[in-house]
């Protein structure tokens, strides 16, 4: 029923500066059926956010998997995330403590999601970001990005109060995780305004089965090569940060295919002028 890739890549900046990459994944398919993934995106401004992003996602899942209840209950599930986020800022404070280092310097990012082949239940902090596709071929962002108080700051795990908890409707047939590097021209900026605010071409072949060969684990294997060579090809040369994609796909049921001006590509040109056009009339 449930199909799966998830890698995370050390960016071209990172390489560079011989910085580890600082994201971090896990998925685990567990014993009441359903699903859990994490991914975590370390600060870059955080000298160890590498490790605070493999306990992030360690945690979570492995809570998950821990309370795993036999019945799909989303006020549960919200209890349990949020346990999750708890214990996963507590071990990391308790690693700084062991390291005698401040706990801003373990900083991530962290958003997880627990799937039954129907629904996502989520919970969220930072910038990164959650994209379903449902039964009838419609994308939606699930998540909001979210930054800190100074510009290109962003919110991390300790910061409690951003915590988000909610979820999808009941029609998702697939869904990505993905760390702000590709999040951001998932959604890009001159999308804002659009409905949805997704890049709808760059997003489909991460996790439509109308474009993927999708079923056996031979199918996920050979997506994760595609993916990773995609992802490490000029087409994403402007990323030059970490990137993480987690996709859970249901490998049960295909999407509608919408009408074509679902998927006509944006006209990037005439949306520039209008967003100038904008800054130039507020100043």
């Amino acid at each position: 029923m449930f199909g799966y890739y998830n890698l995370s890549l050390q960016g071209r900046s990172h390489k560079a500066g011989k910085i580890p990459c600082q994201d971090a994944n896990r998925v685990m398919v567990l014993s009441n059926g359903t699903i859990v993934a994490a991914i975590a995106d370390g600060l870059g401004s955080a000298p160890y956010s590498d490790i605070g992003s493999f306990l992030a996602v360690d945690t979570v899942v492995e809570h998950m998997k821990l309370h795993a209840e036999p019945v799909w209950n989303i006020q549960e599930l919200h209890s349990g995330l949020k346990s999750a986020f708890t214990l996963a800022l507590e071990r990391i404070q308790k690693k700084a403590k062991q390291d005698k280092n401040p706990v801003a310097d373990y900083d991530t990012t962290l958003t997880a999601a627990v799937y039954d082949g129907s629904q996502v239940v989520y919970a969220h902090v930072g910038d990164g970001g959650i994209i379903t596709l449902s039964s009838k071929g419609k994308l939606r962002r699930l998540t909001e990005v979210q930054k800190g108080g100074e510009f290109n700051s962003v919110c991390p795990l300790k910061n409690v109060d951003s915590w988000v908890f909610g979820q999808s409707k009941d029609n998702v047939c697939a869904f990505s995780l993905f760390t702000d590097g590709i999040y951001d021209v998932v959604c890009p900026w001159l999308l804002a305004g659009s409905d949805p605010p997704i890049y709808i071409n760059y997003v489909r072949p991460f996790m439509d089965r109308n474009l993927l060969k999708a079923e056996t684990p031979e199918d996920f294997s050979k997506i994760k090569k595609e993916v990773k060579n995609f992802l490490e090809s000029e087409h994403n040369s402007s990323i030059t940060d970490d990137k993480t994609v987690v996709t859970i796909i249901n490998t049960e049921i295909t999407p509608k295919l919408r009408d074509e001006s679902y998927y006509a590509e944006p006209d990037w040109q005439a949306l520039q002028q209008e967003t100038r056009k904008k800054l130039y009339t507020q100043n």
